[in-house]
């Protein structure tokens, strides 16, 4: 069971700073007037587990763990702070060295039950010097009279977190796949905030909001369609996957507003190729981009939905032969699909070149008529174009004219006979 840090507090079993917090947004009911800086013993306190990162590399590594503090038992925070460290242990040892020779600088937050919300990797930091030094390191902290238990509670602490991380010109930078996360579970998953008030704490557009709660959306169709769990992040991260969905969500939002038949057999080719993509490495995002404007935006999507059909089938049906828990594991089975991707491929490219074949016939064509158009406006202007006159031309230049007009007779009259014997 977890201490009361308030009552610690209140009974002066952990000591007041003398600093005075400001709150960086405004939260009801509280006001920087109410709230102090405490000394706080590292035993009394742990990490965040509902934090997005925090979560993620939880779900990876371990599916999942109980939150406890140092108090109760040490292996949770010390697991954590493996990840805090491999995040970028170069930060960490700056940090470190700071709070060493100066002691800590910037004061934290953390609940009353002793789950951090703002200073994971100061935490980080005096927990090793206490270890490597030996003597007993404290967490300068703003002690916040929530828990986790209300949900009106879970949505100011959302707003204060963010505020902290976000909402500044320096603002913490997140991987894109935690802050998608992070997005999604807020307003979608938890109903904790709305996306304009999301948006507001974090410095961001609605419209981002949206696109990357879309983009959760459709990686949770993307897990489902590799056979893996929906809420399996870590494979988007590891694979690397995160900017191809982003694209490809932003396109089909535009595309298929009402979803649909045609949505559905769209999505399951788009999460094919992405496998091939994966499959044979490379720049997934431009090569998503060339797959959305080549195949996608054209007439050609549904022809090209059909042809695959049947490889997407057999595909899945090898994606479906066990769960997938890695991405690692994803790769494999890409592996054990080769022959499947490489007619998925084959497709694709005979499309591409179609298309492109397609264009160079119509180019071919426009050249031909632009010709014409320039023969024409010399007709209308009497051997001239536009305000030249003959005596802008010296002789040699107008028998020059003459004589290009002369081949062009002869040449165009033998081109003639030619696309009469083809037709």
């Amino acid at each position: 069971m977890t201490n009361n840090l308030m009552d610690l507090g209140r009974t002066g079993e952990i000591a007041k700073t003398g600093a005075k917090p400001k709150l960086p947004t405004t939260i009801p009911n509280l006001t920087d007037t109410m709230l102090d800086v405490y000394r706080i013993p590292l035993k009394y306190l742990y990490y965040n587990d509902e934090n997005g990162r925090i979560s993620t590399q939880i779900k990876r590594e371990f599916g999942t763990l109980t939150a406890q503090t140092d108090e109760i038992n040490p292996d949770y925070n010390n697991k954590i702070a493996m990840f805090i460290e491999e995040d970028n242990a170069t930060a960490l040892k700056k940090t470190k060295k700071s709070i060493k020779e100066k002691g800590q600088q910037v004061y934290g937050y953390v609940l009353q039950d002793g789950r951090i919300i703002d200073g994971n990797r100061r935490f980080t930091a005096l927990r090793q010097l206490q270890t490597e030094i030996g003597t007993s390191q404290y967490f300068e902290a703003v002690i916040l009279p929530f828990t986790y238990d209300a949900k009106a509670n879970r949505a100011q602490i959302k707003r204060l977190e963010l505020a902290i991380q976000m909402g500044t010109e320096e603002k913490l930078q997140y991987d894109p796949v935690d802050l998608a996360v992070d997005i999604y579970q807020t307003i979608i998953r938890d109903g904790l905030m709305t996306k304009k008030d999301y948006s507001n704490e974090a410095n961001m557009t609605v419209k981002e909001i949206e696109n990357r709660i879309a983009t959760v959306e459709l990686a949770h169709d993307f897990l489902h369609f590799i056979n893996a769990s929906p809420e399996a992040y870590f494979i988007i991260k590891d694979a690397k996957l995160y900017n191809p969905l982003f694209e490809l969500a932003k396109k089909f939002a535009t595309s298929f507003p009402n979803q649909g038949p045609k949505y559905e057999q769209t999505k399951e080719s788009a999460f094919s190729l992405l496998g091939k993509m994966v499959h044979t490495g490379g720049d997934t995002v431009r090569e998503v981009r060339d797959y959305l404007k080549n195949i996608v935006s054209s007439a050609d999507n549904d022809d090209y939905n059909d042809s695959i059909e049947e490889f997407v089938e057999v595909f899945r049906d090898k994606l479906e032969s066990g769960p997938i828990h890695s991405a690692a594991d994803y790769r494999k089975r890409l592996e054990e699909a080769t022959p499947e991707l490489r007619q998925i491929t084959e497709v694709y490219n005979k499309t591409v070149n179609r298309q492109n074949r397609g264009k160079n016939v119509d180019s071919f064509i426009a050249n031909i008529k632009e010709t014409l158009n320039t023969l024409n406006d010399m007709k209308r202007g009497n051997g001239l174009t536009g305000n030249l006159q003959f005596t802008n031309f010296s002789k040699d230049q107008v028998v020059e004219i003459r004589d290009t007009l002369i081949n062009i007779n002869l040449i165009s009259g033998d081109l003639i006979e030619v696309y009469e014997d083809e037709l």
